[in-house]
């Protein structure tokens, strides 16, 4: 009697621990990769102040972050209305479909991945730039990241002229409510048909164009459903041998 009573606490103690541990694990929150400085993660963001030209060429790669590794956990340094830090998990959140990419230049070294971390921190504060500014006053995402590893000395991504991108009807319909904040045209006095075509005539540099470069390797990808449009499709067609 006394060995079935033993039996039976130790199956149910048993029982305890080995729900505890289930439920633990089934609730902690993991990171998809070991993150290290300098990592880039590309997605299709919910956020109003993602740019939409980042739509044109038809990648679904519309914001890029830099991640930043530190005591309290990855951070994600971004501009969004102004160059920023956020907790990792709270970037990846805001991908349509849940869905994200991340990419690394494996070849860096532990000190130029804290120096191109330190270069993007340089940025913080800065405004984001709606309107493809020449200037370093303000910054774009891709433009960030672009500026960050040319401090340490790897010239990411191609420039091309914006009216090239692909189809700006999305950037038109945005650039019609905000064009009297360019303060370019407002300098030239362009009307809005003029200060249109000089901001087409521009040079920018996309997401898409950063993660295409031959440097840098996609290391992790979580796909949108199938019933959204993925951001695979354009670093795809890259990988099987589109010209850069």
């Amino acid at each position: 009697m006394k060995s079935s009573v033993t039996i039976t606490l130790g199956a149910s103690l048993f029982a305890v621990l080995l729900a505890a541990y289930l439920i633990a694990y089934a609730t902690t929150v993991k990171d998809p990769v070991e993150w290290k400085d300098g990592d880039l993660i590309v997605q299709n963001a919910k956020l109003a102040e993602t740019l939409p030209l980042f739509a044109a060429d038809g990648s679904g790669f519309t914001h890029i972050g830099m991640v930043a590794v530190g005591d309290g956990g990855a951070v994600v340094i971004e501009s969004v209305k102004a160059v920023v830090e956020t907790p990792v998990r709270e970037f990846l959140a805001r991908g349509k479909g849940a869905a994200y990419t991340v990419y690394r230049i494996e070849s860096l070294n532990e000190q130029q991945r804290k120096a191109v971390v330190e270069a993007a921190r340089r940025q913080i504060g800065k405004p984001s730039d709606y309107f493809f500014r020449k200037s370093w006053d303000q910054l774009y995402s891709s433009e960030l990241v672009r500026l960050a590893y040319t401090d340490i000395g790897f010239d990411l991504g191609r420039l091309v002229k914006l009216g090239k991108v692909g189809d700006l009807n999305m950037m038109r319909s945005q650039f019609v409510r905000t064009w009297p904040g360019n303060d370019d045209c407002r300098r030239r006095n362009l009307d809005m048909n003029q200060c249109w075509t000089m901001l087409t005539k521009q040079d920018v540099i996309t997401p898409a164009s950063i993660v295409a470069d031959a440097h840098v390797t996609k290391v992790y990808e979580l796909k949108a459903p199938e019933s959204t449009v993925t951001l695979t499709s354009y670093s795809s067609s890259q990988e099987k041998g589109s010209p850069r």
